[in-house]
């Protein structure tokens, strides 16, 4: 009886150790989703190139990543990115690009060789983190290429801060959306000048 008894507890924590948390996946969005889309199949309005967007290895991460104080980072082991930050931040900038400036031709590299755009945009983020339910900053650099992606036509400095919401990962994955939509449209803004 005892010997049963004992593989009955053996068997009970070995079942215990088997379970681990769920594992939480973000995507970063546009703030309004209902933004109109334009779908004119003739190519309209300006071609734009945005070659993926570089990050710190730090940030390179399917981790979420948050600020502890002045020094310290917490990396969250069970709140992920569903895809890369470096691809979703990306992403969000090519289809606020087309939204400001009402064109259907922003594309994200690698594109095809034959293809020439107006402009490249290229963006280096050095800083994007925060403290849950806190400010949350995004700065970095972005430059304006000609058709071909050789010549810098312009080089820009950018520092964007926001609160978050709440104190979750979902609400700092909104105010990561909030930081790409207001460099978006700084970047819409500047080409517009152009």
């Amino acid at each position: 009886m005892f010997h049963i008894s004992i593989i009955i507890l053996l068997l009970l924590s070995l079942t215990a150790c088997g379970s681990s948390p769920k594992t939480y996946f973000y995507t970063l969005n546009a703030k309004d989703t209902s933004k109109e889309i334009i779908q004119d199949k003739k190519n309209n309005g300006l071609s734009i190139g945005v070659w993926q967007v570089t990050l710190p290895s730090l940030l390179d991460r399917a981790e979420m990543i948050t600020r502890n104080g002045q020094y310290g980072i917490e990396v969250a082991d069970f709140h992920k990115w569903a895809d890369g930050l470096a691809d979703n931040i990306t992403r969000l900038i090519s289809s606020e690009l087309n939204h400001h400036l009402k064109t259907n031709r922003v594309v994200v590299s690698p594109w095809l060789s034959y293809i020439k755009h107006d402009y490249q945009i290229r963006v280096q983020i050095n800083r994007l983190d925060g403290e849950l339910g806190g400010e949350m900053i995004m700065n970095g650099v972005w430059s304006l290429f000609d058709t071909n992606g050789h010549k810098e036509l312009l080089r820009e400095s950018f520092l964007f801060k926001t609160t978050a919401k709440g104190k979750s990962y979902n609400d700092m994955a909104a105010a990561f959306s909030n930081l790409t939509t207001q460099l978006s449209e700084k970047m819409a803004n500047t080409i517009i000048a152009q």
